[in-house]
């Protein structure tokens, strides 16, 4: 969408040149923009998180290479569940209870086994609860992610003495409409989750009316994809060099987050609503 430029032999790969968006120049005619070479989304491989209980932060320490400024960290669930010790062991254990105790509310389904579940603004299979890698325990999500995440960006921008650092809860999920699942965020914290497109114009000149882009989502998405759903110990990814993020020391949630009674979607479950 942003690449136009005049004259293939005289750019400069720094630079992208558009007629439409806020300028830090012009060259020939067009605006110039801050041009980002590219995107990268780093593995970040880990020795396995035993459940019960076991320390995040010394994994960290291990295995988290080098961050830098302007880095988003992604780290699954299910690492940071273990490490709050957020687990239940199996035997013995009703998992429909668990699940009932850690969903947002239940709508049943007479033609599957199971319900579907929403907890922590998305759906999810049995509410989070996992038992996949879990070495004989469920895993439940974390407490709460926001929480999760604020600690850990607090801990991460003080060992590598950064400012500008976003730290993502992650976990998969499906939904409507499409087999298979992907990334969604449960959490985040040091970035404004959303890009507001408004006021904005297009290619065409078009002002833009209603667009936001959903980052966080967008981010998760990618890393989950990076991280693998079985085998891989990959639980943690860097974004690196990820264009127009707006850093933040504030709580954006609610920025966000729809209230599930003012969702446009709400016709769908709003008779299960608690």
């Amino acid at each position: 969408m942003l690449y136009a430029y005049k004259n293939r032999r005289s750019f400069d790969r720094r630079f992208l040149y558009t007629r439409h968006f806020q300028s830090i120049g012009s060259v020939a005619g067009y605006k110039k923009l801050l041009y980002w070479p590219h995107m990268e989304l780093i593995p970040v491989k880990t020795r396995i998180l035993t459940p019960p209980q076991d320390d995040l932060y010394a994994v960290l320490d291990e295995s988290l290479p080098s961050v830098q400024e302007g880095d988003v960290i992604l780290v699954s669930s299910k690492i940071v569940a273990i490490h709050e010790g957020r687990c239940v062991g199996i035997e013995g254990s009703d998992k429909e209870k668990i699940v009932a105790s850690e969903t947002d509310f239940i709508i049943p389904r007479e033609y599957y086994r199971f319900p579907l579940t929403v907890t922590q603004h998305t759906f999810l299979g049995a509410a989070g609860v996992d038992e996949c890698n879990g070495g004989g325990y469920y895993v439940l999500l974390p407490e709460d992610s926001f929480v999760s995440a604020r600690n850990l960006h607090t801990s991460l921008t003080k060992k590598f003495g950064i400012q500008k650092l976003g730290v993502i809860i992650t976990d998969s999920h499906s939904g409507p409409f499409r087999y298979g699942a992907t990334g969604v965020s449960l959490g985040w914290w040091g970035i404004e989750p959303m890009e507001d497109h408004r006021g904005r114009t297009d290619l065409f000149g078009r002002v833009i009316l209603y667009e936001r882009s959903n980052l966080v989502d967008g981010l998760a998405a990618g890393a989950t994809v990076v991280m693998g759903e079985v085998d891989e110990g990959v639980p943690v990814v860097i974004a690196r060099g990820v264009p127009r993020l707006v850093f933040t020391e504030a709580e954006t949630k609610d920025k966000l987050l729809v209230p599930y009674r003012e969702d446009l979607f709400r016709v769908l479950y709003e008779r299960f609503l608690p």
